[in-house]
């Protein structure tokens, strides 16, 4: 697999982020969801036209090698803002913005609020409305302790997906636990990314969102998935003309690592089709 030149844009917060493709003419800004890192995104580049598709893949403040902040500020605005600053920083010109589960709600944010700044705008199974279901879930992953473990082995080993679901290869698995765990200063291991995200990461009307943007959208739903309703995505889609929707059959929530190629495939169409 190729290596990304990996960057710093400094600044309140430090961003950092991983690039592929610099030379190819359209660019593709790529965010990752909750408790994830830019990492999540290797396989969907490397799926791309190195010759046509520049990819950058962000870490969101507050996760992988980005800068955590004081107060909490994690809303989806805040991401939004984020992304703003770094296709300003790398002199991107109107890039197609994708973002999966929580990076796709910051996706909307970004379109919502800078659609002068993107070509386009696609957000990979996000909650476009919530449910009790879902509602107990962040409930519990909020009240979840901080886990430390005392060495790297133990810390790969218990490494799990939330959801834990979609026969994602163990490889794949592997490198997402390496990139996912930083090192303590006593020597110890834990998750990469600052658990307060987990209380800023809504905070945005989703349906009222998509039902105003206005740029060429598109929301890809995973066939199986339990985050993204059949029901709310087609809603969504019906209440703008703007508005595409795809679903890729017998996959998960985590598509960029159960099916990324299927993933590049639906987001390559869709950009071809903006002509």
């Amino acid at each position: 697999m190729s290596e990304p030149v990996s960057g710093v844009i400094e600044g309140e917060p430090r961003l950092h982020y991983l690039q592929w493709n610099p030379a190819a003419p359209a660019a593709i800004v790529l965010l990752h969801g909750n408790s994830a890192n830019a990492w999540w995104w290797r396989g969907f580049a490397e799926r791309l036209d190195p010759r046509r598709y520049r990819a950058i893949a962000l870490d969101l403040r507050g996760h992988g090698d980005s800068g955590w902040v004081r107060p909490a500020a994690y809303a989806p605005e805040d991401y939004a803002a984020d992304a703003l600053r770094a296709l300003e920083a790398l002199q991107v010109r109107r890039p197609v913005m994708v973002g999966h589960s929580m990076g796709g709600i910051a996706t909307v944010a970004f379109a919502t609020r800078y659609p002068q700044a993107a070509r386009a705008a696609v957000a990979v199974d996000i909650a476009v409305t919530s449910s009790p279901r879902r509602n107990r879930y962040l409930a519990r992953l909020k009240a979840l302790p901080t886990v430390v473990y005392p060495d790297l082995a133990m810390a790969r080993a218990r490494f799990r997906l939330m959801p834990d679901e979609g026969g994602i290869p163990p490889a794949v698995i592997a490198e997402i636990a390496e990139r996912s765990l930083m090192r303590l200063a006593d020597g110890r291991y834990t998750m990469k990314f600052d658990r307060e995200s987990f209380f800023g990461s809504d905070g945005l009307d989703v349906p009222a969102a998509l039902a105003s943007i206005r740029i060429p959208t598109l929301l890809v739903r995973a066939e199986m998935s339990r985050i993204m309703t059949a029901d709310a995505a087609a809603r969504a889609a019906a209440s703008n003309p703007l508005i595409e929707l795809v679903e890729i059959p017998a996959t998960h929530h985590h598509l960029p690592l159960e099916r990324p190629d299927l993933l590049a495939a639906a987001v390559a169409g869709f950009i071809e089709r903006l002509g």
